[in-house]
């Protein structure tokens, strides 16, 4: 089975609850189409989990990018864990979809990692959901 590591920001985001709701619905999606899925703050979440140090945090997520067979990454919000991430999946060459809002101003950087196999501009989260599926069941084949 594909492991598939969702990535997002988590800290200091604009609207906290909506968008570790669309993480959870990236990874349902994933589940739905037989990918097992990792969302990091339904396991270190920094509001719900403070006790986990920041060292573990790093260790763990790292690990997850590193044994992942895709990331899933949404750049909607900045996070320099985000960068982090997408860095170690490039330098272990594993394939990366980007998600974004249409008209959001986004870093070329990561948009030309070489590993990027999918870049995903959406309206609402209904049509990111619908647009990631396809794309992750022709990547699945």
């Amino acid at each position: 089975m594909y492991k598939i590591y969702v990535s997002g920001a988590l800290t200091d985001v604009e609207n906290p609850i909506e968008t570790k709701a669309l993480y959870e619905k990236i990874g349902l999606v994933c589940e739905e189409i037989g990918l097992q899925a990792y969302v990091p703050h339904l396991h270190t979440d920094p509001v719900k989990n403070p006790d986990i140090t920041p060292r573990e945090v790093f260790d763990k997520d790292k690990h997850q990018v590193s044994i992942s067979d895709l990331v899933i990454a949404y750049l909607g919000s900045l996070s320099f864990g985000v960068g982090m991430e997408l860095a170690y999946a490039e330098n272990n060459k594993i394939p990366i979809i980007l998600l974004y809002e249409t008209g959001k101003r986004i870093s070329r950087f990561p948009r030309g990692i070489p590993t990027v196999i999918a870049e995903i501009q959406f309206n609402d989260d209904e049509d990111a959901l619908i647009q990631l599926k396809n794309v992750l069941l022709n990547w699945k084949q």
